[in-house]
């Protein structure tokens, strides 16, 4: 392997596995604790403020996963491997595009009597969200 694949391998899996963790961590730990720790009204102006970042980190992520895996697939053969590494992680950068400017603003129009609604479909994106970068990181070593 060249050291510019090498490098771009790199590039693929520290991207994918820092989303990943960042996924996990505040699905799991940040956003339970501070719901846990603050009342309901504190612990919602934290987590509206935290959210948006969020979904940019991701975003952010998941293009420059994409970005690097068609440069690793130009430079080293693209297969079926390759191009599915692309896809799924500019898919998973999607859903992160679609929560920050989509979903976020329709859940703030919405108010309290809409947020279930929207709160649920932001779980359920965030959880394709997770397993697309999963695979996608499996890809990346297929």
């Amino acid at each position: 392997m060249a050291l510019l694949d090498a490098l771009l391998a790199l590039v693929v899996d520290a991207a994918l596995g820092a989303w990943l963790g960042a996924m996990a961590f505040f699905s799991f730990v940040a956003a339970p604790r501070i719901f846990g720790v603050l009342d309901r009204a504190d612990a919602g102006r934290v987590v509206d403020d935290i959210f948006p970042r969020y979904y940019e980190v991701g975003v952010a992520l998941g293009a420059l996963a994409a970005v690097a895996a068609a440069a690793l697939g130009a430079t080293a053969g693209f297969d079926a491997a390759a191009g599915a590494l692309v896809a799924l992680a500019g898919l998973a950068a999607a859903t992160s595009a679609y929560a920050r400017w989509s979903l976020i603003p329709k859940m703030e129009a919405a108010g309290a009597e809409g947020f279930e609604r929207y709160h649920r479909q932001s779980v359920l994106l965030n959880g394709a969200a997770m397993l697309l970068v999963a695979a996608a990181l499996v890809a990346s070593h297929a």
